[in-house]
């Protein structure tokens, strides 16, 4: 289940998506997905240069993309406004205490305008891996973001491998195994054993 961005709080340079599409998205807000029902990992045709990420996190410290060359990069589009996102947020902290000490990062985009919404919201699910606020949608339009939440997995090399649209279950086995799969591609004695 994803939100609309063009659906939620005032976003316009971002409202791509044909009425219908954006509708049906609106409809499945309304009726959520049974627990456990979650996107899959789709791979990414021809798996092109990731697009260029720099922003501040919520301690003012820059990440850009290109900092993290040799790592599996995982890109999650958020907000604290979104219900999926907000659910999808314990298993990407769980990804993410699990693979510490891998060749790993997970960078999440937050799309609020406030980052002392994101501040407060941080502290209260206990986050502790980067929330990059986007309030000006730069970096968003330019990954070409349309549904929240929204990640993708980047290779060593800098390429978009693999997609989601919607919420994911990281904990889940086939998600974890395509993880590995991709560390393994860096270092096969480097993933982990779950």
């Amino acid at each position: 289940m994803a939100a609309v961005l063009s659906k939620s709080p005032p976003l316009p340079r971002l409202g791509r998506l044909p009425a219908w599409m954006a509708a049906l998205s609106l409809v499945g807000l309304l009726w959520p997905s049974p627990p456990g029902v979650a996107s899959e990992l789709e791979p990414v045709t021809n798996s092109p240069a990731a697009p260029a990420l720099a922003l501040p996190d919520l301690g003012d410290r820059v990440h850009r993309l290109d900092d993290y060359a040799g790592q599996v990069v995982l890109v999650n589009f958020w907000a604290t406004w979104c219900p999926p996102c907000v659910a999808e947020i314990p298993s990407l902290q769980r990804l993410y205490r699990s693979l510490s000490g891998q060749p790993f990062a997970l960078l999440a985009v937050s799309m609020d305008e406030n980052k002392q919404q994101v501040q407060e919201f941080s502290e209260k699910a206990g986050i502790d891996f980067p929330l990059l606020p986007d309030p000006a949608s730069d970096v968003s339009q330019r990954w070409e973001i349309d549904f929240l939440p929204t990640s993708h997995l980047v290779d060593a090399q800098g390429r978009l491998r693999y997609s989601a649209y919607g919420e994911v279950n990281w904990d889940d086995d086939e998600v974890r195994a395509t993880l590995r799969t991709l560390l393994e591609e860096i270092d096969p004695g480097s993933a982990p054993a779950d």
